[in-house]
């Protein structure tokens, strides 16, 4: 062995002055410095890759639609990514309207997942289907999430 001694982490070489280092000395040092740098770098336990970046410095994303008064219709979120869940609701308005005097409950609030979603919204890769009911279709309940002239805002959430 061409070092006397060596470090105390890697086990690298420790040249001393009388010490003669040896090219394989640089060889083994390398390999050790590579192995451990790579299996560091590696880890998953204890690095995150970018996409895990992102989706932590951006979880969420909030956009608007102008309801068009169409039975059906769907939106493009334009997250750039596909939602796990999310919320809609409407702007300057009740999230659930009840009218008691003709029986009726229109409903703007909603959750939206990819396991489900509230009645009358769905949720497929990065844009929803909304209703908007023109007769009651549950019980006495309007599904109201394209009204005409309403603006929705929705936030999808990575």
């Amino acid at each position: 062995m061409s070092s006397s001694e060596r470090t105390q982490g890697l086990h690298l070489n420790k040249w001393l002055g009388s010490d003669i280092p040896e090219r394989m000395d640089f060889v083994t040092d390398n390999i050790l410095i590579d192995t451990a740098v790579s299996t560091h770098r590696n880890n998953d336990d204890i690095h995150v890759s970018i996409y895990e970046k992102t989706k932590w410095n951006a979880p969420y994303y909030i956009g608007t639609y102008a309801g068009n008064g169409a039975s059906s219709r769907t939106v493009d979120l334009g997250c750039g990514f596909e939602p796990k869940w999310g919320i809609i609701f409407p702007v300057n308005k009740m999230p659930g309207i009840s009218d008691f005097s003709n029986e009726a409950h229109y409903n703007y609030f909603a959750l939206i997942s990819t396991r489900g979603s509230t009645a009358g919204v769905t949720l497929s890769g990065s844009s929803i289907t909304v209703i908007q009911s023109p007769i009651a279709v549950s019980g006495n309940e309007y599904r109201s999430f394209n009204e005409n002239g309403i603006t929705y805002i929705y936030i999808a959430f990575r």
